[in-house]
């Protein structure tokens, strides 16, 4: 079948550049190319900056899709300019407020839509030129209550709908973070030298900041996936260069 290409869906968080990073520099596929969906995020300005960078760094494609639909018809309030619950570090393990938690920040279908946004590329690659590439998405299980889109379930099951929702068949859906803890996908950055000042967690968005000798994107500090960003970092021993508006510890 010979080496195939791949195609990493990215967010321009921690785990999704990780991903890229590994794929580029472990996989080592002859053609990588970047794939951003706007789907009306209210970071999205902060995880293009990300992306844009990190692409430019891997040498690497860079596409992006607009699925505004997608934010419109959201409950979820990354989708909503409004003020985000603080959360304490504490409740971060609580089992009954994670499940608590998860509508605020569920978009419908968003991880299966972005998969067939990859999957949807790889087959018209194929067709057009006889190019395979792989579709890989930097989901992983977040503790103590995961989402039903960050398991190896849904993987399975979204590799058994690429069977039969494309003509050939024989793509692939990886997620190679999937069984990975937070702290270890930093671990696994830092050693393949993800550059953490290019990587956004924030689910509210803070604004701009000048530091490192440019425009760098501000982290709320106080939602959750900033708590769990801080508390990575730390247990993996790995310096933060976060710039956080309210410290997150």
């Amino acid at each position: 079948m010979g080496m195939r290409n791949a195609i990493c869906m990215v967010s321009g968080g921690v785990d999704s550049v990780t991903t890229a990073y590994y794929v580029k520099k472990e996989v080592s596929p002859p053609k990588l190319e970047l794939i951003f969906c706007n789907y009306g995020q209210r970071t999205a300005e902060y995880e293009r900056f990300c992306i844009e960078r990190v692409a430019e760094l891997l040498g690497a494609k860079l596409r992006t899709i607009d699925l505004q639909w997608l934010g419109q018809i959201s409950t979820s309030l990354l989708t909503k300019q409004v003020p985000l619950p603080e959360t304490r570090i504490e409740d971060l393990w609580d089992p009954e407020k994670a499940r608590q938690r998860i509508l605020k920040w569920w978009d419908p279908c968003r991880n299966a839509i972005l998969l067939l946004v990859g999957l949807a590329h790889a087959e018209s690659y194929y067709i057009s030129s006889g190019e395979r590439y792989d579709v890989y998405i930097g989901i992983r299980r977040e503790t103590p209550v995961p989402m039903k889109d960050n398991t190896p379930a849904f993987i399975e099951e979204m590799n058994r709908l690429a069977e039969q929702a494309t003509h050939h068949g024989g793509y692939r859906i990886l997620a190679p973070l999937i069984q990975l803890d937070k702290d270890r996908v930093v671990s696994l950055g830092e050693k393949l030298g993800v550059p953490w000042k290019y990587t956004y967690s924030c689910y509210a968005g803070a604004g701009w900041r000048e530091a490192q000798g440019e425009r760098l994107p501000v982290h709320c500090g106080t939602c959750s996936n900033c708590r769990r960003r801080f508390l990575a970092f730390k247990e993996a021993g790995v310096q933060d260069p976060s710039i956080y508006l309210a410290p997150p510890g």
